[in-house]
């Protein structure tokens, strides 16, 4: 599942790159560098060719904000707010999140005009957006069972001394949709029609007439993918072991959303640049739930 949340991100943009300020070697040093997965806010975060348009993103930062916020309101009928502004090759990639009626975490690429000192259009990756709100939805439709999830998560946490993402990184890096602090939901939108119209049509759809529609859209759950993530308090591998054994508890537990679960454990580093795990990773098998 990292791997896809990988390929999700390289294609809003080429991830790397670095991009200068009056503290330009200390930020280099950030973006190249690792951070324990405890400590990782979004430092040194960044995109190719960040370096040639970071001047005009602070210029024009404001207007950038509000471009992809109106793109936003516009074309999906949802309110976001701005967690974090990018600077990339001719553009900005903005983090936004949105907090009602739904939950989710996504980006929105605003261009900047070539030879102009000005701002461009906004857009976004193909399928990304509804991918971000039909895993919101399905978080809303099932309130209670992802509350569980929360629950469990943490308590597989503390029983195996592992750890996830900080709530600030997951703001200002994450673009995979409905994102918590050890899990992300991983899904086409193409797979869920019915859900992403009736939202479209009526982003105050009722809970009952959402859960239908899933039904309608995946009667077994298979095309529900929910990626369960932890890190190591040190930067060691966990053993094989421990992720067996977690993927058996969830197994066995009751209650929790409806899905197919992927269970990855890592070392400890965040890759700063990138926002995603330095190094190996140990796995299981789908849990069908």
């Amino acid at each position: 599942m990292r791997k896809l949340w990988i390929s999700l991100l390289t294609t809003v943009l080429l991830l790397g790159g670095c991009f200068p300020t009056n503290e330009k070697a200390e930020e280099e040093k950030e973006q190249k560098g690792t951070t324990p997965v405890q400590d990782y806010v979004g430092q040194g975060f960044s995109f190719v060719d960040g370096d040639k348009s970071a001047e005009r993103v602070e210029k024009h930062e404001e207007e950038i904000k509000q471009e992809a916020i109106n793109y936003m309101k516009t074309t999906y009928k949802t309110d976001v707010k701005v967690n974090n502004v990018v600077p990339a090759r001719n553009a900005a990639v903005v983090m936004v999140e949105c907090e009602e009626p739904i939950q989710f975490h996504t980006s929105v690429i605003v261009s900047l005009v070539l030879n102009k000192d000005d701002v461009g259009s906004a857009r976004s990756d193909e399928g990304e957006l509804e991918k971000a709100i039909v895993g919101g939805l399905y978080a809303k439709a099932y309130k209670e069972e992802f509350e569980h999830l929360d629950a469990f998560a943490e308590k597989l946490a503390k029983e195996n001394d592992l750890l996830g993402m900080r709530e600030e990184a997951i703001d200002k890096t994450a673009s995979v949709g409905y994102a918590e602090k050890y899990y992300f939901i991983a899904i086409a939108a193409s797979y869920y029609p019915n859900v992403y119209n009736a939202y479209i049509e009526n982003p105050a759809i009722p809970v009952d007439e959402l859960r239908n529609l899933f039904l309608k859209d995946d009667p077994s759950n298979e095309k529900m993918e929910i990626a369960m993530e932890f890190y190591s308090k040190e930067n060691k591998l966990p053993k094989q072991k421990v992720a067996d054994d977690l993927a058996e508890e969830i197994r066995q537990e009751t209650g929790l959303p409806k899905g197919n679960y992927v269970v990855t454990l890592y070392k400890n580093l965040i890759v700063n640049r990138v926002g995603l795990p330095d190094g190996e990773n140990v796995d299981v098998e789908e849990i069908i739930k």
